[in-house]
């Protein structure tokens, strides 16, 4: 629940963003392609900021590093709120570029510290439908706000749950052991502390016994998929240089599909996330409460999307299919696409909101399961650095994608002053930018596909990278050897590898 409200947090106030967006055109007469730069900068500042956030992740105390982020985050919505003028507006949301990086390599790496492989998939969905309810209280409760008060309001409101965040982290949750020490098992109630296990003598490099969670190396043993001994590590990567880890990761040709694919997918959801209350008012004539109300409606679907399909994956791997997650994580998008075209092409709204609702669906469903694919295919005490290596190509992609989503739609006549009264002209333009941005969703989705043939050998390389001891100097080859050794004592799974 901590780590869900925790992205929550983030995705509340870039939803926040645009369900302003028109409010700020009209109070600070500014252009669509402003707005969407309020966004980019504070996207880049985060693509910045997120690699070395990854490299103190698998160092630091992650529960305090979040926390103490979340209070500067806070600073940076109080200024964001009370900014007289839009170049006072943009240096607050580059504030919170830099303190937002930190969400992503320090969420990962305590998700996969605290919940067994098997579950990763489901327990992401309930992680991300925090991102997806942050984003629809964004669009409905700041537009609100913005409609009844101010659109400062839609900012500062924010702050106080922030807060409350921030004091729950520090008395609710212990820094987890890395490696898996401290992981929830069915019917666990308490999260056992890294200082705890360290207290008990407990050795904290050696790695639990996890012969019933880790699906996914079970599968690539059983079948015999032999790691890549060029890539298996035989001392403890918390000691890698940044520049040697950041190389590491990115040699992993799974992960580096993964990265590209999330970037572009992720560039698709953040130009949808800042102008889709414009495409409502303005393609269908919407005021501003009622389109942030349709706009939570269409947040509901992703909200379904999310969830549903880390289960839909988890339960596919359990029956044996191995690139389960990695199938699951492609449909998605393709189906969004599929059903996009004809909702942005017509004018009926009865007609294409059933359509964005299923499409936000799909488009969120890629999330879960692509996001436990990676922790499948990499050394726990990496899981910070290659998060933040995967952060840094997504925040630049969610910077570019408002600025352009805004310059694509005044290129093809969308407005330059968005707002007249309660009316927005130029609504095909956004429809439009819509249209062509599905390009770039539907090749990160492809590219998905092409992982099903580099996925089982990389989860297998991680594997055989856990299991060799600190230290060790043998061979790449004799660790593939003693990974296959390994895998005649575990019971095998039922079905076929296929995804």
């Amino acid at each position: 629940m901590l780590l869900a409200c925790a992205l929550g947090l983030d995705a509340a106030d870039k939803g926040t963003v645009g369900a302003v967006a028109a409010e700020l055109e009209q109070h600070l007469h500014i252009t669509p392609i402003q707005v969407g730069l309020l966004v980019t900068l504070s996207s880049a500042t985060a693509a910045i900021a997120t690699v070395p956030i990854g490299w103190l992740t698998d160092r630091i105390n992650r529960v305090h590093l979040l926390s103490a982020t979340i209070v500067l985050w806070c600073a940076a919505m109080v200024l964001a709120g009370a900014a007289g003028s839009y170049g006072v507006l943009l240096l607050a949301r580059i504030s919170l570029g830099g303190v937002a990086a930190t969400a992503g390599p320090t969420l990962a790496s305590l998700t996969g510290d605290l919940f067994p492989a098997a579950e990763r998939a489901k327990i992401w969905g309930m992680i991300l439908s925090g991102e997806l309810l942050g984003a629809g209280l964004g669009f409905l409760i700041s537009g609100d706000l913005a409609g009844i008060l101010s659109w400062r309001w839609a900012f500062w409101w924010l702050v106080l749950p922030a807060i409350a965040l921030a004091v729950a982290f520090v008395k609710l949750l212990p820094e987890p052991a890395r490696g898996g020490q401290s992981r929830l098992e069915p019917g666990a109630e308490e999260i056992v502390g890294a200082e705890e296990i360290e207290e008990s003598g407990e050795d904290l490099d050696e790695q639990p016994d996890d012969a019933s969670a880790e699906l996914a190396r079970r599968a690539v043993r059983r079948k015999g998929v032999e790691p890549d001994p060029e890539l298996v590590l035989h001392h403890d990567p918390e000691r890698m240089p940044l520049w040697e880890a950041v190389k590491y990761v990115l040699r992993v040709r799974t992960n580096l599909i993964l990265i590209v694919a999330s970037a572009l997918g992720y560039f698709f959801f953040a130009g949808v996330q800042t102008f889709t209350v414009v495409l409502l008012r303005s393609h269908y004539g919407l005021g501003q409460s009622a389109a942030s109300s349709l706009a939570a409606v269409i947040g509901l679907g992703a909200l379904a999307g999310v969830v549903l399909s880390g289960r839909i994956a988890d339960r596919r791997l359990k029956r044996g299919r191995l690139n389960a997650r990695i199938v699951v994580g492609a449909a998605g998008p393709l189906i969004a696409a599929v059903l996009l075209v004809p909702a942005l092409l017509s004018d009926v709204l009865a007609i294409s909101m059933p359509l964005f609702v299923v499409a936000a669906a799909g488009l969120a469903a890629s999330n879960p399961p692509l996001n436990a694919a990676r922790l499948d295919i990499m050394h726990p005490r990496l899981w910070g650095r290659a998060e933040g290596v995967r952060t840094l190509l997504q925040m630049a992609a969610v910077a570019a994608a408002p600025l352009l989503f805004g310059f694509v739609s005044q290129s093809f006549g969308g407005p330059s002053r968005a707002v007249t009264g309660e009316h927005i002209d130029g609504g095909h333009g956004v429809a439009l930018a819509f249209l062509v941005m599905l390009v770039p969703l539907v090749a990160g989705a492809l590219l998905v596909l092409r992982a099903r043939r580099t996925y089982p050998r990389d989860v297998a390389t991680a594997a055989a990278s856990a299991d060799a001891a600190v230290g060790d100097a043998g061979s790449g080859e004799e660790m593939g050897h003693e990974f296959q050794r390994r895998s005649s004592a575990i019971t095998p799974i039922t079905g076929s590898s296929r995804g």
